[in-house]
This record gives structure tokens, C-alpha cells and sequence, in this order.
């Protein structure tokens, strides 16, 4: 089998893994699905430190899980949150949850050529991603697509870890060679390759807070890059 061909073998078995149990294992580990007040805190202040987020922006939360990162955002007075996510057990866990009740949920990648018409050019102010770019099939065509669907000037926010090959284990670990970002311990190639989509990179920093907190094994690191105005 070519590598293209295992690469869309691997794209069907990668979501097959994300059944029902395996949605509701993810929402309840600590730091992964469940950020308690701690962790939402810690992420607010890191995000503060390179981007403002202000009342009236749509915001996009691309491969949203079971909506982590869109309850901390929520935290933010005024912002619309629209969560996207390739899983259907995982998107149940998060439309199922109260607390998420004003955050539009919508299933679907982002990765593919054709999921660029799942929204309208210039449909957001901000799209943000959490421990989604190491896990992308193609992460190229993903920031092409963010561009599209930001408005001009708008910004990509992303966070992810400084994940290596012993990071994934179990029945993960057969993903390691076909996710072209996912053993990749350095915060050099994100902002390189979003520069090299068309965005301007404003900033690549460490998350202090996040880093910091005992329920965060892999350092974490977010990138903000902005779209021509």
C-alpha cells in the first residue's frame, strides 16, 4: 500500500476510534476533556498575553472534542462560539452538555479540500484550535481553508504540545506516520508552515500557565497569526 493510500486507510480508522466510550474516556480525563476552573484560568491568562479577544467576535473552535476549550472561551463576555468536530460520539458529549447550550455545533473536518464549503469566506474573526495541528492529516490544505473562512485581518489561534513518538501509545501509536505534525518537539514548523499558507505570524510562545499545571504532561505552546486586512 502507497503511503497516499495509507493515509486515507488511517483517516477512517482514526475516527473510528473516537466511539462512544472513547468520547466519554476523553471528556473525563484531566487536561484533555475535563479543565477544571484551574485549567480555565491558566489558559485565559496565556491567551491574554498574545491575543485579545473582544466582545462581538465570532470565534471558531475547530476540532472542538467535547468542547474544552469552547467552555473556557465562553469565559470571554461576548464572544459567539461555534464548535466543529469531526466526531459524531464526541460532538453527542458536547451537545448533551448544558453549559454548552449557546455554542453552535457543527460536525464536520477540516482538512479535506472540500470542507472549506462547510462555512462562507470571512465567516469568522478568530479560529482556534486545541491539540488539533498535531493531529491533522493535512495540515496545508487546513490553514488554506482557516484563511478562507476568516475575515480580513482575522487571526488563527493555536495550541498544541510539543508531543514526540512516545507520546502516542496504544492503539494511537499505528498515527504516528501518517499525521505529518505529530511527533514534532519543536514550535518552529507551526508558525512556518501558517507563514507559509499566507499568514503573518504575531506570536509563538510557551504556555506559562498551562505548563505549569499538574495536569499537563506535554509542554504546550500557542501560535497566533493573522490574515492580511
Amino acid at each position: 500500500m502507497d503511503w497516499h493510500a495509507r493515509r486515507e486507510a488511517a483517516r477512517g480508522r482514526h475516527a473510528a476510534k473516537y466511539d462512544a466510550e472513547e468520547a466519554e474516556r476523553y471528556d473525563r480525563q484531566p487536561g484533555l476533556g475535563l479543565l477544571g476552573p484551574e485549567d480555565g484560568d491558566a489558559y485565559l491568562a496565556d491567551l491574554a498575553g498574545v491575543f485579545r479577544f473582544e466582545p462581538g467576535m465570532e470565534v471558531l473552535d475547530v476540532g472542538a472534542g467535547t468542547g474544552a476549550l469552547s467552555r473556557v472561551l465562553l469565559r470571554v463576555p461576548g464572544l459567539a462560539v461555534t464548535a466543529l468536530e469531526p466526531s459524531p460520539a464526541m460532538l453527542a458529549v458536547l451537545r448533551g452538555k448544558p453549559d454548552l447550550a449557546d455554542v453552535v455545533a457543527i460536525a464536520g473536518s477540516c482538512d479535506r479540500i472540500e470542507d472549506r464549503d462547510l462555512f462562507p469566506d470571512g465567516r469568522f474573526d478568530v479560529v482556534v484550535s486545541r491539540q488539533v495541528v498535531s493531529g491533522l492529516f493535512d495540515p496545508l490544505t487546513a490553514f488554506a481553508i482557516w484563511r478562507r473562512w476568516l475575515v480580513p485581518g482575522g487571526a488563527v489561534v493555536v495550541i498544541d504540545g510539543l508531543f514526540g513518538r512516545a507520546g502516542w501509545v496504544g492503539h494511537w501509536q499505528e498515527e504516528v506516520d501518517v499525521l505529518p505534525l505529530a511527533a514534532c518537539e519543536t514550535t518552529a514548523l507551526t508558525p512556518y508552515l501558517l507563514e507559509a499558507s499566507g499568514f503573518r505570524v504575531e506570536a509563538v510562545e510557551p504556555m506559562a500557565a498551562v505548563n505549569a499545571l499538574p495536569t499537563t504532561r506535554t509542554a504546550r505552546y500557542v501560535v497566533v497569526a493573522r490574515k492580511a486586512g
